[in-house]
């Protein structure tokens, strides 16, 4: 979902992968969240389940 992000895990629990949203990419998150016109959570759920990233295997 962002480019730069190289946070790759496998076994990860959605919260832990939050976290990492949260403190990394709080900027990316409100631009989404204003650019869609949704609240903060919304942006942050969407960002997790369109995430290449944030696989559990």
């Amino acid at each position: 979902m962002f480019p730069d992000c190289n946070y790759k895990e496998n076994n990860i629990e959605e919260e832990e992968f939050l976290k990492h949203l949260k403190e990394k990419h709080q900027k990316e998150i409100i631009s989404i969240s204003e650019k869609e016109e949704i609240p903060i959570n919304m942006a942050e759920m969407i960002t997790i389940s369109n995430s290449k990233v944030f696989i559990n295997s």
